[in-house]
């Protein structure tokens, strides 16, 4: 399962009038005993909210006031997760007769008062925003949105935002529902949000929810699939200019080369421009040539020490399951038998987790022919070749167990020895452009094992530097 968060809008999405409808709230249940979980995300007034919604217990977190405030139905927690605008401002809005209410956070207005307001604001020199959902009127500290209170209730549930579905209807819906994964807008959503949204259902409200819940869902959007698939990142440029990108949802890749060739640079760019849209990855390092991801944001970078695979891999998950971070685990001080039984608990304690959140995206195991050697190992044992989103990195791929080896589908490769003598996938008259220069690529597509199409490319520049086998 790829989509583990429903986050839905509250009026004209899942509430009309003000009111969930019995049938809706009963198709939510039906997503719920699917293992997702919901969120509720709202630009209404905390105390208001409380006083419409007789289901907020119903939700497992709440946003509300436009993601100024996050409730926690369980434990009864609220949240405000900014300053209130100050007194002065309230003041001046009365006396310029501009009609408002105040939540914990929020003051509501509606049009078309937007002007003085903004008037005030500057007057005031106030670092405060304006947004519009129909015609109301919301004025917030800078910075916050739905989309704003959308991490940070994901945050708390360990879910990435590429595993949530999102629903809406209005303006003040852009901003979370560019974020999420997938982005659905009812049939009754404003014309500039139906524009944008990866779906439009064909019934308004509550009903296009269950619409969706009854339809699509029920096998994870799979239909849909060829939205995620156009979702990509770039890893270099051909020599006319044009990107050569890969979807994020592509088929398994190898990246091989010789020694030297430019493997864990192509490598550290596959990685670096995954976690700069925000995709979880955990890299499996046996030599500890990726430390320098530790620099780069977004990267925690763990090492594991001889006995200690079970806790690390204990830690791992735990980390997993809370922050939705990408991880680099370093074994360059382990043998190789070690290695090999600290990625098979790795894999593990992975799998346990993408099973309950999606997350991580890819797994990128370097020198795979390390802990993949042909004959089999506990590292294999641990390894599925049907999992998805797996990229395996290795200068020998013959060294690597045919069974995993064979679950990519793509390759990568840094030199043509690789593919026309390790490998034998193409000949040498066949590929484009003669000999590789140096930060250049090959981008090799197979089908039923064969090569179905190549492209060359210059690889895009790294963003941390590579530290080449730091230990021996």
């Amino acid at each position: 399962m790829w989509f583990h968060v429903l986050a839905c809008d509250y009026d004209g999405t899942l509430a009309t009038k003000g009111k969930i409808a019995p049938e809706t709230l009963a198709a939510l249940q039906r997503a719920r005993e699917s293992g997702r979980r919901i969120l509720l995300i709202t630009g209404r007034q905390f105390e208001d909210l409380l006083a419409v919604c007789a289901e907020i217990d119903f939700f497992d977190l709440v946003v509300a006031e436009n993601g100024a405030v996050l409730y926690d139905p369980r434990s009864q927690l609220i949240e405000d997760l900014i300053e209130p605008p100050p007194a002065q401002l309230l003041e001046r809005l009365r006396q310029a007769g501009v009609p408002f209410s105040t939540g914990r956070i929020i003051v509501s207005s509606l049009v078309p008062h937007e002007t003085t307001i903004l008037a005030i604001i500057r007057e005031l020199g106030l670092e405060l925003q304006i947004i519009f959902n129909k015609e109301a009127v919301m004025v917030l500290p800078s910075g916050i949105s739905k989309d704003s209170g959308l991490l940070q209730a994901l945050r708390k549930m360990g879910i990435s935002a590429h595993n949530a579905i999102g629903f809406g209807d209005g303006e003040n819906d852009h901003a979370f529902l560019r974020r999420v994964g997938f982005a659905v807008a009812v049939a009754n959503a404003v014309p500039s949000l139906a524009a944008e949204a990866d779906l439009v259902t064909a019934q308004p409200n509550g009903t296009g929810v269950r619409e969706v819940i009854d339809g699509p869902l029920l096998n994870d959007l799979e239909e849909h699939r060829s939205r995620l698939w156009a979702r990509t990142i770039e890893i270099g440029r051909r020599d006319d200019g044009t990107a050569v990108a890969y979807p994020v949802f592509g088929a398994n890749l190898l990246i091989t080369g010789t020694p030297g060739s430019g493997t864990s640079t192509l490598t550290g760019v596959f990685v670096e421009r995954l976690v700069r849209e925000d995709y979880v990855i955990c890299l499996i390092d046996p030599e500890g040539d990726h430390r320098t991801l530790a620099e780069r944001a977004g990267i925690l970078m763990l090492s594991s020490a001889a006995g200690a695979a079970e806790s690390r891999a204990e830690e791992i998950e735990q980390l997993l399951r809370h922050h939705p971070t990408s991880i680099a685990i370093d074994l360059s001080a382990l043998d190789r038998e070690g290695r090999i039984r600290a990625t098979a608990r790795y894999l593990g304690a992975i799998q346990r987790r993408r099973a309950e959140t999606g997350a991580p995206h890819w797994v990128i195991i370097d020198e795979a022919h390390q802990v993949f050697p042909p004959g089999g190992s506990p590292a294999q044992d641990m390894f599925d070749p049907k999992w998805a989103g797996v990229c395996l990195v290795s200068n020998e791929p013959g060294l690597v167990a045919p069974e995993v080896l064979a679950s990519a589908r793509h390759v990568f490769t840094t030199s043509i020895s690789a593919v026309t003598e390790t490998m034998t996938l193409l000949k040498p008259e066949d590929l484009p452009g003669g000999p590789l220069e140096t930060g250049e690529a090959l981008s090799i597509a197979l089908r039923d094992g064969a090569p179905a199409g190549v492209d060359r490319f210059r690889v895009t520049r790294r963003e941390a530097m590579h530290e080449r086998h730091v230990k021996p």
